[in-house]
């Protein structure tokens, strides 16, 4: 089987991560489809790493509107050069793209589209985005199931004119032998302090995610502020694309509530598995357009407790691995880093091996990978209905 995933963009992100992870899985195993990924924009640096570890990548790049015409002449040359036999879509754009590409294709082959975006305001999409998504909507009744990461993304697209029929809810899933908790010693956590040149004794508070306005930086560095005003030593991290060099807004938050030695800029970065397992809490502040967050994932399968926003499937997520607070509440954020801070390194230890287990339960990468193959597997054969076991219930809803 060969499935033809199209995404809008290969960069750092949670879409691009999961299809990354899955093609790593997929291309693995000869019982599991053989991927290839096709990119409306021009390759980002996850484009370029697939490309290295031997997975087939193209790109239509496409990088200007001028350049729509060449764009759409090449994806028909790829898609007739490939002869998928299932084409996946994910996101609004890359979705879209799926449909035409379903089109031009060969024979009846079946199209899924994939969603990894949460909708609770549309007025507060860019314009573009808003046009996009409600042209996706017109469209959403043409794949044969469309795949959202979380019970809260299928609602809100739902009422937002999305066709319910098809819809399938499949976790992200992450891989608990890359993502592993610090050893006994601590040797991680002394070893990320020392590379970043930050001291051992204040909790470390990392958010872990692109500087965009869904994301509310401005909250999670006035939480972290106010904690440290409740008497506790907390340095702040910021890692993720656009965290290097702060706007005049987000500066004028850092240098009101934190001292310049206990904030740490790192900008984008491809190593977080290296020293996440050294941080002492992830949060996640942001104020809407999480669906299912990867950074969660990610720090409970490193046994680091969470606190995030109640935002998309936040909550659920997390279960015992932390604490969830409603979106744009600083101080909220502020008394779930004291109560963690609190209970010091052992008893965030102990609340992090009970995120990790839920991981492992949960949102294993095997078990994910596999209910995709499963899912391409039933739609190939053209059951009447899809696979209700698995964890792949078809939702209304």
């Amino acid at each position: 089987m060969r499935v033809l995933h199209v995404i809008t963009a290969l960069n750092y992100g949670g879409a691009e991560a999961m299809l990354a992870k899955l093609a790593g899985q997929h291309g693995a195993h000869s019982a599991y489809p053989d991927p290839v990924i096709l990119s409306l924009l021009p390759l980002g640096r996850v484009g370029q790493e697939m490309a290295a570890r031997g997975v087939a990548v193209e790109t239509l790049g496409l990088n200007t509107i001028r350049r729509l015409p060449e764009a759409m002449a090449r994806l028909t040359h790829v898609v007739r050069r490939y002869e998928p036999d299932l084409i996946q879509g994910w996101m609004y754009h890359g979705n879209i793209a799926a449909a035409w590409a379903a089109r031009v294709v060969r024979g009846n082959v079946p199209m899924l589209w994939n969603i990894r975006h949460s909708l609770h305001d549309i007025r507060a999409e860019k314009r573009t985005s808003r046009l996009v998504i409600r042209v996706g909507a017109l469209l959403s009744r043409r794949p044969r199931a469309t795949i959202y990461n979380s019970a809260a993304s299928v609602r809100q697209h739902v009422a937002h004119g999305y066709a319910p029929e098809g819809a399938i809810v499949i976790p992200n899933g992450f891989d608990p032998r890359y993502f592993k908790p610090d050893g006994p010693a601590g040797n991680c956590r002394f070893r990320m302090r020392e590379r970043f040149g930050i001291e051992p004794g204040p909790t470390l508070v990392a958010v872990i995610a692109r500087r965009h306005p869904m994301k509310d930086h401005a909250t999670a560095i006035e939480a972290v502020g106010r904690a440290r005003r409740m008497g506790h030593d907390v340095h702040l991290l910021l890692a993720g694309a656009g965290t290097d060099a702060l706007p005049p807004d987000l500066q004028s938050t850092c240098d009101y509530w934190l001292p310049r030695n206990r904030l740490s800029l790192l900008g984008d970065r491809s190593d977080v598995a290296d020293w996440l397992p050294g941080c002492d809490i992830v949060a996640l502040s942001s104020a809407w357009g999480e669906s299912f967050p990867n950074i969660l994932g990610e720090a409970m399968a490193c046994g680091v407790p969470c606190v995030a926003t109640d935002v998309g499937d936040s909550r659920s997520i997390i279960g015992e691995g932390g604490y969830c607070v409603p979106p744009g509440d600083p101080a909220a954020i502020a008394k779930a880093i004291v109560l963690l801070s609190d209970i010091g390194t052992q008893g965030r230890r102990r609340k992090g091996e009970l995120g990790r287990q839920r991981v492992i339960k949960e949102f294993s990468l095997p078990a994910v990978a596999a209910r995709y193959a499963e899912l391409y597997d039933t739609v190939l054969r053209r059951s009447p209905s899809l696979p209700d076991k698995a964890g792949m219930p078809r939702c209304a809803g």
